[in-house]
């Protein structure tokens, strides 16, 4: 039998065990497994107990979660430093301990204040509403000083102190040398948080952001370092000795993140392997080290840097070693796009197409970066940190040439992700050489191939309809007829400068939409402007709709340089402003006089919109005094986006009894802090039988329009 199959077997039995406990691909990856064990019958024991390891580890949801939505103190062990968000400091803690109980759970805290600078620290205690995220990730607010501390300090000995003091030496340049300073700490001590949004954005672009933090190229750069000075020096087994304990070590100095895992294990057991006198190959290390990683680390299974990280390996040694002919580079980079594209669409919903390639352009600046940074660490010498500026510029150039190669597409199925990844195990234990290479090959075309399918499928639409986004607490409409589309609004989130990039964009490119005819701007408060600026940065916009009317805050400024950089026009929104869009007729009414109360909300821009006979009234936040203007102006209408997501300062009688609606949309996030949609609201709508739809209950609300309207919830059931 080859040498890297019984390594794979295992693997694919433990994570199979895992996925079938979480209730993810159960029949499929039990299939699976039964059809090894039937081949491979004399390892039928140990496949069933890695199986039922699986199963038992297998990460699921707390049987007692921590209440959210309510007062509470948590204490969470510091393990980064705090980072700039927006008008927000932010601290992201791999786990938290809430009310004295303990959850391995990340959460994030928000602080509207500076905090005070961590030193030695080893964890902080916090005070404020616990809220629940995506993901299984909480979330907390924190409002004043007084409800924040440090609590105990960590041990000198400890590793992560070491990390803790190179970095306080570094932070001295810090004022002086803020970029080069950020690119220090992320390459050399594995700390990312000074590093600018603008520097990640321009890494992700290229498909280099895997560069800029702390992973297996440092570590692997570290261990050979070592391993070729000890054996240069004729002590070999000292230097196998020696990369076990810097694998050991270097976890506990980083961080034990997917990456530095996988290279750490990986070298642990090729030093094991030689002191053993056991030579193993590099597949059998790779299988090993994903199947140690989710032993130690279950909950990895769902986690993308996971499957980045290891699928970025796989794809070199399982494709691109078998394939490389006298071009090895192109045969590499071509295993890299095939392996990882699936995935960053799949969680990201971006690719960037030559990645890879642009990946081993920037890996020897990258080098020489890392190597000027660890000097600078030891040696404190200025010069050095012109020459990291000048190769971080260098790295700037070159990625701005590979953006026009990435962008945001269509994720594909979960179902075809699954099968894909199967395939592609399948034909690690089945196959050998070319022959598995073009099957590994062939299984990840699959993912790809549906998210083409799933993009081309929704370009186009044979009726008008409406998509009312669950954006969370705020409003995003999608209009569309054909292939023309109008957006109404972008959601946000205060302090998420990405809210556009994680939640907006993926909404969008998932119904085929990459171009956006107009987008429409009601207000410029951010749960409606926050998720726009990155519509118009990354998808064609035709021209944007705005009101000259109390267009100011930090959002809006947001919004216009986005649309200085893309170039694209911009539309006053004047009284009754008149646009179609396929089917639609959409119709602009501007506020017609200053209001004393609620200023940004009365002057919101509202939307009306007919199309095949049917009517659809968008009324942003407009409240009880910018209603009574409009009432007398707007006549019956069908559909009713309810103002102010449904607060009770609005949808007053006399805007009710002039609109006549069969249908209320009411835009609002789940259990959001201000109460909306209020009971009386619920109540004026129920008084006169409008059916009521529900963002926070039922999710994106399509509705379709052929003569009668369709409406289509994310959810059948309420959440």
């Amino acid at each position: 039998m080859r040498d890297d199959v019984p390594a794979a077997l295992p693997l694919i039995a433990f994570a199979t065990g895992l996925l079938a406990g979480g209730g993810v691909a159960t029949a499929l990856g039990l299939a699976a497994t039964a059809a090894l064990i039937w081949r491979w019958s004399r390892r039928l024991s140990i496949a069933i107990a890695i199986l039922s390891l699986g199963l038992v580890l297998s990460p699921c949801e707390d049987a007692h979660p921590p209440a959210t939505e309510r007062f509470t103190t948590i204490v969470a062990p510091i393990e980064s430093d705090w980072s700039v968000r927006d008008r927000y400091h932010v601290l992201h803690c791999t786990s938290f301990e809430a009310n004295g109980v303990r959850f391995d759970a990340p959460i994030s805290l928000y602080a509207r204040f500076e905090p005070k600078t961590i030193e030695r620290e080893a964890a902080i205690r916090s005070e404020g509403f616990l809220r629940k995220a995506e993901g299984g990730r909480y979330s907390m607010s924190v409002k004043s000083p007084r409800l924040m501390s440090y609590v105990g300090e960590v041990s000198p000995l400890a590793p992560a102190t070491w990390n803790r003091i190179a970095e306080q030496r570094l932070r001295r340049y810090a004022t002086a040398y803020p970029i080069e300073i950020a690119m220090i700490e992320a390459l050399v001590l594995g700390r990312g948080e000074r590093l600018s949004d603008e520097a990640k954005q321009n890494f992700r672009r290229g498909g280099t952001y895997h560069l800029l933090v702390f992973s297996g190229l440092q570590i692997a750069i570290a261990a050979a370092v070592i391993a070729f000075a000890l054996r240069w020096a004729g002590a070999p087994r000292i230097s196998d000795w020696s990369l076990i304990a810097f694998a050991s070590i270097a976890p506990l100095f980083i961080g034990p993140t997917a990456s530095v895992s996988r290279s750490s294990v990986g070298i642990a057991l090729y030093a094991i392997s030689r002191l053993l006198k056991r030579p193993t190959s590099f597949e059998n290390l790779w299988c090993v080290a994903a199947l140690a990683r989710l032993i130690l680390v279950p909950a990895d299974i769902f986690d993308p840097a996971f499957h980045l990280t290891y699928a970025g390996a796989g794809a070199l040694i399982f494709v691109g070693k078998p394939m490389a002919t006298r071009v090895r580079w192109l045969a590499y980079a071509i295993a890299a796009e095939l392996v990882i594209t699936p995935l960053t669409l799949f969680h990201f919903h971006q690719f960037a197409l030559g990645g890879s390639l642009m990946t081993i352009v920037l890996t020897p600046i990258i080098f020489v970066m890392l190597i000027a940074g660890a000097a600078f660490c030891a040696t404190e010498i200025t010069p050095l940190l012109f020459v990291i500026g000048l190769l971080n510029r260098l790295c700037t150039a070159l990625n701005d040439v590979a953006a026009p190669m990435s962008g945001f597409f269509a994720a594909p199925a979960a179902a075809s992700i699954a099968i894909g990844l199967l395939g592609a195990l399948l034909a690690i234990v089945l196959f050998h050489g070319q022959v598995r290479a073009i099957a590994i090959a062939l299984a990840l075309t699959i993912p790809t191939t549906a998210a083409i399918v799933r993009h081309a499928s929704h370009r186009r639409t044979q009726q008008p309809q409406i998509a009312f986004l669950d954006v969370g607490q705020g409003d995003s409409i999608l209009l569309r007829s054909g292939t023309r589309n109008v957006l109404v609004d972008g959601g946000g989130r205060s302090g998420d400068p990405r809210f556009g990039e994680t939640v907006l964009l993926p909404l969008l490119v998932d119904r085929g939409v990459r171009k956006v005819d107009i987008v429409i701007l009601s207000h410029a408060h951010p749960d409606h402007c926050g998720g726009l600026p990155a519509v118009i940065e990354q998808l064609d916009v035709g021209q944007v709709w705005l009101s000259p009317r109390r267009l100011r805050g930090e959002c809006a400024q947001r919004m216009l340089e986005a649309i200085r950089e893309s170039r694209t026009p911009i539309h006053l929104i004047h009284d009754r402003t008149l646009a179609t869009a396929g089917e639609l007729r959409i119709e602009a009414l501007a506020g017609r006089r200053n209001y004393r109360r609620a200023t940004e909300n009365n002057s919101s821009v509202v939307v009306r919109v007919t199309t095949r006979g049917r009517s659809l009234l968008l009324t942003g936040d407009i409240e009880s005094e910018a209603e009574a203007d409009l009432a007398p102006l707007i006549g019956a209408v069908d559909i009713l986006k309810v103002p102010h997501h449904g607060s009770r300062s609005s949808s007053t009688p006399p805007l009710l009894a002039a609109a006549r609606p069969r249908l209320a949309m009411i835009s609002c996030g789940a259990r959001n802090w201000f109460g909306h949609p209020h009971s009386s609201v619920m109540k004026s709508l129920s008084e006169r039988h409008i059916r009521t739809w529900r963002t926070d209950l039922s999710g994106t609300i399509d509705v379709e329009i052929n003569g009668a309207i369709f409406c289509r919830p994310q959810f059948d059931t309420p959440r």
